[in-house]
Protein backbone atom coordinates (compact mmCIF):
# COMPACT_ATOMS: atom_id res chain seq x y z
CA UNK A 1 0.00 0.00 0.00
CA UNK A 2 1.40 3.38 -1.03
CA UNK A 3 1.77 6.29 1.38
CA UNK A 4 -1.08 8.16 -0.38
CA UNK A 5 -3.33 5.11 0.01
CA UNK A 6 -2.47 4.87 3.71
CA UNK A 7 -3.23 8.56 4.20
CA UNK A 8 -6.56 8.18 2.41
CA UNK A 9 -7.47 5.16 4.54
CA UNK A 10 -6.52 7.02 7.71
CA UNK A 11 -8.65 10.04 6.76
CA UNK A 12 -11.60 7.73 6.05
CA UNK A 13 -11.27 5.99 9.42
CA UNK A 14 -11.05 9.30 11.21
CA UNK A 15 -14.13 10.61 9.37
CA UNK A 16 -16.10 7.63 10.70
CA UNK A 17 -15.02 8.44 14.27
CA UNK A 18 -15.27 12.21 13.90
CA UNK A 19 -19.05 12.65 14.22
CA UNK A 20 -19.48 11.17 17.70
CA UNK A 21 -15.99 11.05 19.17
CA UNK A 22 -15.15 14.55 20.27
CA UNK A 23 -12.14 14.58 22.61
CA UNK A 24 -11.04 17.20 25.13
CA UNK A 25 -7.41 17.18 26.23
CA UNK A 26 -7.08 18.74 29.69
CA UNK A 27 -3.66 20.16 30.53
CA UNK A 28 -3.30 21.41 34.09
CA UNK A 29 -0.45 23.85 34.57
CA UNK A 30 1.47 25.14 37.53
CA UNK A 31 4.84 26.78 36.86
CA UNK A 32 5.27 24.89 33.61
CA UNK A 33 7.15 27.57 31.66
CA UNK A 34 9.99 25.20 30.61
CA UNK A 35 7.52 22.67 29.21
CA UNK A 36 4.32 24.24 27.86
CA UNK A 37 5.65 25.00 24.37
CA UNK A 38 6.62 21.38 23.70
CA UNK A 39 3.55 19.96 25.42
CA UNK A 40 0.96 22.14 23.70
CA UNK A 41 2.82 22.06 20.41
CA UNK A 42 2.79 18.28 20.36
CA UNK A 43 -0.89 17.86 21.30
CA UNK A 44 -2.04 20.53 18.84
CA UNK A 45 -0.11 18.76 16.07
CA UNK A 46 -2.11 15.57 16.61
CA UNK A 47 -3.75 14.41 13.41
CA UNK A 48 -7.04 13.45 15.08
CA UNK A 49 -9.66 15.80 13.60
CA UNK A 50 -12.17 16.37 16.39
CA UNK A 51 -10.57 17.59 19.59
CA UNK A 52 -10.03 20.66 21.70
CA UNK A 53 -7.53 21.51 24.41
CA UNK A 54 -8.51 22.93 27.80
CA UNK A 55 -5.46 24.54 29.41
CA UNK A 56 -6.04 25.24 33.10
CA UNK A 57 -3.56 27.35 34.99
CA UNK A 58 -3.39 27.04 38.78
CA UNK A 59 -2.31 30.67 39.32
CA UNK A 60 1.29 30.08 38.22
CA UNK A 61 3.69 32.87 39.24
CA UNK A 62 6.28 31.95 36.57
CA UNK A 63 4.50 33.52 33.60
CA UNK A 64 3.65 30.16 31.97
CA UNK A 65 0.01 31.16 31.46
CA UNK A 66 1.06 34.35 29.68
CA UNK A 67 3.57 32.36 27.61
CA UNK A 68 0.82 29.95 26.57
CA UNK A 69 -1.42 32.84 25.58
CA UNK A 70 1.35 34.40 23.53
CA UNK A 71 2.38 31.21 21.72
CA UNK A 72 -0.97 29.47 21.22
CA UNK A 73 -3.73 31.94 22.11
CA UNK A 74 -4.83 32.30 18.48
CA UNK A 75 -5.39 28.55 18.05
CA UNK A 76 -9.12 27.90 17.83
CA UNK A 77 -8.77 24.51 19.52
CA UNK A 78 -7.39 26.04 22.72
CA UNK A 79 -9.31 27.34 25.72
CA UNK A 80 -7.35 28.88 28.60
CA UNK A 81 -8.81 28.90 32.11
CA UNK A 82 -7.05 30.75 34.92
CA UNK A 83 -7.77 29.78 38.49
CA UNK A 84 -7.45 32.44 41.18
CA UNK A 85 -5.30 30.12 43.31
CA UNK A 86 -3.55 26.77 43.15
CA UNK A 87 -6.37 24.26 43.54
CA UNK A 88 -4.20 21.16 43.22
CA UNK A 89 -4.20 18.36 40.67
CA UNK A 90 -7.57 16.82 41.54
CA UNK A 91 -9.75 19.93 41.60
CA UNK A 92 -7.86 21.55 38.74
CA UNK A 93 -8.56 18.62 36.42
CA UNK A 94 -12.13 18.29 37.67
CA UNK A 95 -12.73 21.83 36.37
CA UNK A 96 -11.70 20.51 32.97
CA UNK A 97 -14.03 17.52 33.29
CA UNK A 98 -16.92 19.86 34.06
CA UNK A 99 -16.07 22.18 31.19
CA UNK A 100 -15.78 19.45 28.56
CA UNK A 101 -18.75 18.40 26.44
CA UNK A 102 -16.77 15.71 24.64
CA UNK A 103 -17.28 11.95 24.56
CA UNK A 104 -13.76 11.41 25.87
CA UNK A 105 -11.45 13.46 28.07
CA UNK A 106 -7.69 13.13 28.21
CA UNK A 107 -5.70 14.18 31.26
CA UNK A 108 -2.20 15.17 30.21
CA UNK A 109 0.61 16.50 32.38
CA UNK A 110 2.11 19.81 31.28
CA UNK A 111 5.64 18.34 31.27
CA UNK A 112 4.94 15.81 28.51
CA UNK A 113 5.36 15.52 24.76
CA UNK A 114 3.02 13.26 22.77
CA UNK A 115 3.21 11.55 19.38
CA UNK A 116 0.97 12.57 16.46
CA UNK A 117 -1.05 9.36 16.85
CA UNK A 118 -1.66 9.89 20.57
CA UNK A 119 -5.34 10.89 20.54
CA UNK A 120 -6.23 8.60 17.64
CA UNK A 121 -4.70 5.56 19.33
CA UNK A 122 -6.44 6.07 22.67
CA UNK A 123 -9.82 6.72 21.00
CA UNK A 124 -9.54 3.61 18.81
CA UNK A 125 -8.96 1.46 21.88
CA UNK A 126 -11.86 3.04 23.78
CA UNK A 127 -14.20 2.66 20.80
CA UNK A 128 -13.41 -1.05 20.54
CA UNK A 129 -15.34 -1.85 23.74
CA UNK A 130 -18.04 0.29 25.37
CA UNK A 131 -17.16 -1.11 28.80
CA UNK A 132 -13.70 0.51 28.64
CA UNK A 133 -13.71 3.48 30.98
CA UNK A 134 -10.02 4.37 30.84
CA UNK A 135 -7.12 3.95 28.41
CA UNK A 136 -3.48 4.46 29.35
CA UNK A 137 -0.32 4.36 27.27
CA UNK A 138 3.44 3.98 27.56
CA UNK A 139 5.12 6.83 29.44
CA UNK A 140 8.90 7.08 29.24
CA UNK A 141 11.41 9.40 30.86
CA UNK A 142 14.00 11.31 28.83
CA UNK A 143 16.58 8.62 29.70
CA UNK A 144 14.32 5.89 28.29
CA UNK A 145 13.28 4.48 31.66
CA UNK A 146 9.69 3.84 32.74
CA UNK A 147 8.75 5.19 36.16
CA UNK A 148 5.04 5.74 35.65
CA UNK A 149 2.54 3.24 34.34
CA UNK A 150 -0.62 1.26 35.02
CA UNK A 151 -1.45 -0.20 38.41
CA UNK A 152 -2.62 -3.77 38.87
CA UNK A 153 -3.91 -5.97 41.64
CA UNK A 154 -2.03 -8.89 43.12
CA UNK A 155 -3.56 -10.83 46.00
CA UNK A 156 -5.85 -7.84 46.48
CA UNK A 157 -3.06 -5.27 46.82
CA UNK A 158 -2.32 -2.41 44.40
CA UNK A 159 1.03 -2.94 42.66
CA UNK A 160 3.00 -1.81 39.62
CA UNK A 161 4.85 -3.87 37.03
CA UNK A 162 8.46 -4.80 37.70
CA UNK A 163 9.24 -6.41 34.35
CA UNK A 164 9.87 -4.14 31.36
CA UNK A 165 8.11 -6.52 28.95
CA UNK A 166 4.82 -5.94 30.76
CA UNK A 167 4.82 -2.42 29.31
CA UNK A 168 5.15 -3.81 25.79
CA UNK A 169 1.73 -5.47 25.60
CA UNK A 170 -1.96 -4.63 25.86
CA UNK A 171 -3.23 -5.26 29.39
CA UNK A 172 -6.31 -4.82 31.54
CA UNK A 173 -5.45 -3.04 34.77
CA UNK A 174 -6.85 -1.38 37.86
CA UNK A 175 -5.78 2.19 37.14
CA UNK A 176 -3.87 4.18 34.55
CA UNK A 177 -1.32 6.83 35.40
CA UNK A 178 -2.78 10.34 35.53
CA UNK A 179 0.24 11.66 33.63
CA UNK A 180 -1.39 10.72 30.28
CA UNK A 181 -4.74 8.93 30.26
CA UNK A 182 -8.07 8.95 28.44
CA UNK A 183 -11.38 8.63 30.29
CA UNK A 184 -14.86 8.00 28.95
CA UNK A 185 -16.69 11.18 29.94
CA UNK A 186 -19.98 9.41 30.68
CA UNK A 187 -18.17 7.25 33.24
CA UNK A 188 -16.65 10.31 34.90
CA UNK A 189 -20.08 11.94 34.96
CA UNK A 190 -21.49 8.84 36.62
CA UNK A 191 -18.90 8.09 39.28
CA UNK A 192 -17.25 11.50 39.72
CA UNK A 193 -13.77 12.69 38.83
CA UNK A 194 -10.69 12.83 41.02
CA UNK A 195 -11.29 12.99 44.75
CA UNK A 196 -10.86 16.64 45.72
CA UNK A 197 -9.73 15.61 49.22
CA UNK A 198 -6.62 13.98 47.75
CA UNK A 199 -5.27 17.26 46.24
CA UNK A 200 -2.70 15.18 44.32
CA UNK A 201 -0.99 11.75 44.58
CA UNK A 202 -2.89 8.46 44.35
CA UNK A 203 -5.91 10.29 42.91
CA UNK A 204 -5.51 8.23 39.72
CA UNK A 205 -5.32 4.95 41.69
CA UNK A 206 -8.53 5.90 43.49
CA UNK A 207 -10.37 6.83 40.29
CA UNK A 208 -9.23 3.66 38.55
CA UNK A 209 -10.50 1.49 41.41
CA UNK A 210 -13.87 3.25 41.22
CA UNK A 211 -14.02 2.72 37.45
CA UNK A 212 -13.57 -1.02 37.95
CA UNK A 213 -15.89 -1.08 40.93
CA UNK A 214 -18.63 0.43 38.75
CA UNK A 215 -18.25 -2.37 36.21
CA UNK A 216 -16.00 -0.68 33.64
CA UNK A 217 -12.45 -1.54 32.58
CA UNK A 218 -9.13 0.24 32.61
CA UNK A 219 -6.78 -0.85 29.83
CA UNK A 220 -3.25 -0.05 28.69
CA UNK A 221 -1.86 0.11 25.16
CA UNK A 222 1.82 0.41 24.17
CA UNK A 223 0.90 1.63 20.67
CA UNK A 224 1.60 5.27 21.46
CA UNK A 225 4.32 6.70 23.67
CA UNK A 226 4.39 9.85 25.80
CA UNK A 227 7.70 11.43 26.70
CA UNK A 228 7.71 12.66 30.29
CA UNK A 229 10.09 15.60 30.31
CA UNK A 230 9.78 16.53 33.97
CA UNK A 231 11.74 14.99 36.80
CA UNK A 232 8.85 13.67 38.86
CA UNK A 233 10.04 11.40 41.64
CA UNK A 234 13.65 11.70 40.52
CA UNK A 235 13.66 15.19 42.04
CA UNK A 236 12.73 13.74 45.40
CA UNK A 237 9.62 14.00 47.53
CA UNK A 238 8.79 16.98 49.67
CA UNK A 239 7.57 16.44 53.19
CA UNK A 240 4.07 17.49 52.15
CA UNK A 241 4.00 14.93 49.31
CA UNK A 242 5.17 12.14 51.61
CA UNK A 243 2.31 12.97 53.97
CA UNK A 244 -0.21 13.02 51.10
CA UNK A 245 1.00 9.70 49.68
CA UNK A 246 0.85 8.08 53.12
CA UNK A 247 -2.67 9.41 53.67
CA UNK A 248 -4.08 8.93 50.17
CA UNK A 249 -2.84 5.35 49.82
CA UNK A 250 -4.78 4.35 52.91
CA UNK A 251 -7.83 6.41 51.95
CA UNK A 252 -7.98 4.67 48.56
CA UNK A 253 -8.28 1.27 50.19
CA UNK A 254 -10.59 2.58 52.91
CA UNK A 255 -13.00 4.00 50.36
CA UNK A 256 -13.02 1.17 47.84
CA UNK A 257 -12.47 -2.16 49.59
CA UNK A 258 -15.68 -4.06 50.20
CA UNK A 259 -16.48 -4.82 53.85
CA UNK A 260 -14.83 -8.25 53.86
CA UNK A 261 -11.51 -6.84 52.77
CA UNK A 262 -11.71 -4.02 55.28
CA UNK A 263 -11.23 -6.76 57.88
CA UNK A 264 -8.94 -9.10 55.91
CA UNK A 265 -6.56 -6.78 54.05
CA UNK A 266 -6.87 -3.19 55.27
CA UNK A 267 -5.35 -3.81 58.74
CA UNK A 268 -2.28 -5.34 57.08
CA UNK A 269 -1.88 -2.35 54.75
CA UNK A 270 -2.33 0.05 57.64
CA UNK A 271 0.28 -1.67 59.80
CA UNK A 272 2.70 -1.90 56.88
CA UNK A 273 2.29 1.82 56.18
CA UNK A 274 3.02 2.63 59.83
CA UNK A 275 6.11 0.43 59.80
CA UNK A 276 7.35 1.91 56.53
CA UNK A 277 6.81 5.43 57.85
CA UNK A 278 8.57 4.66 61.13
CA UNK A 279 11.59 3.18 59.34
CA UNK A 280 11.86 6.21 57.06
CA UNK A 281 11.58 8.53 60.06
CA UNK A 282 14.44 6.74 61.84
CA UNK A 283 16.58 6.38 58.72
CA UNK A 284 16.17 9.94 57.46
CA UNK A 285 15.97 11.69 60.82
CA UNK A 286 12.38 12.92 60.57
CA UNK A 287 12.42 13.44 56.78
CA UNK A 288 9.06 11.71 56.87
CA UNK A 289 7.01 13.02 59.80
CA UNK A 290 4.95 9.96 60.66
CA UNK A 291 2.92 11.75 63.30
CA UNK A 292 1.80 14.42 60.83
CA UNK A 293 0.87 11.68 58.39
CA UNK A 294 -1.36 10.02 60.97
CA UNK A 295 -2.95 13.35 61.87
CA UNK A 296 -3.69 13.98 58.19
CA UNK A 297 -5.13 10.48 57.83
CA UNK A 298 -7.41 10.64 60.85
CA UNK A 299 -8.56 14.12 59.85
CA UNK A 300 -9.73 12.73 56.51
CA UNK A 301 -11.43 9.57 57.74
CA UNK A 302 -14.85 11.09 58.47
CA UNK A 303 -15.45 12.62 55.00
CA UNK A 304 -13.95 9.50 53.40
CA UNK A 305 -16.39 7.23 55.24
CA UNK A 306 -19.23 9.39 53.91
CA UNK A 307 -17.76 9.07 50.41
CA UNK A 308 -17.32 5.33 50.95
CA UNK A 309 -21.07 4.87 51.31
CA UNK A 310 -21.65 6.53 47.94
CA UNK A 311 -18.87 4.53 46.29
CA UNK A 312 -20.17 1.22 47.59
CA UNK A 313 -23.67 2.09 46.37
CA UNK A 314 -22.23 2.32 42.84
CA UNK A 315 -20.57 -1.08 43.11
CA UNK A 316 -21.57 -3.59 40.44
CA UNK A 317 -18.46 -5.80 40.64
CA UNK A 318 -17.25 -7.57 43.80
CA UNK A 319 -13.61 -7.20 44.83
CA UNK A 320 -13.03 -10.85 43.99
CA UNK A 321 -13.89 -10.16 40.34
CA UNK A 322 -11.83 -6.95 40.24
CA UNK A 323 -8.80 -8.73 41.70
CA UNK A 324 -9.11 -11.42 39.02
CA UNK A 325 -9.70 -9.03 36.10
CA UNK A 326 -6.83 -6.69 37.00
CA UNK A 327 -4.25 -9.24 38.15
CA UNK A 328 -0.73 -8.23 37.20
CA UNK A 329 0.43 -10.19 34.13
CA UNK A 330 3.76 -11.25 35.63
CA UNK A 331 4.84 -13.42 38.52
CA UNK A 332 4.91 -11.62 41.85
CA UNK A 333 4.95 -13.23 45.28
CA UNK A 334 2.44 -12.19 47.91
CA UNK A 335 5.25 -10.78 50.07
CA UNK A 336 6.43 -8.60 47.19
CA UNK A 337 2.85 -7.51 46.51
CA UNK A 338 2.38 -6.48 50.13
CA UNK A 339 5.69 -4.64 50.06
CA UNK A 340 4.71 -2.67 46.93
CA UNK A 341 1.15 -1.90 48.02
Amino acid sequence: MSRNDRDTLWRYRMTLLDANCKVSAIILNYNGAPYVEKCLGSILRNRYPNFDVIFIDNNSPDGSAELTERLFGSNSRLTIIRNAKNLGFSVGNNIGFERSKAKYVIVLNNDTEVQVNFIETLVKVAESDETIGSVGCKIIQSDGSIRYGPKYMNYGFIVHALQKQTYEKFTVNLANCGCAVLYRKSVIDGIGGFDSLFWADWEDHDLGYRINLAGFKSVYTPETTVLHLGGGLSLGLSRERKIRIFRNRLLTYLKSYETRNMFLRFPLIFLLSIMRGALLTIKNKETFPLLRGLVALFGAIKPTLVERKLVQMMRTAPDRQIFKNTKIPEYMSILRAIQLS
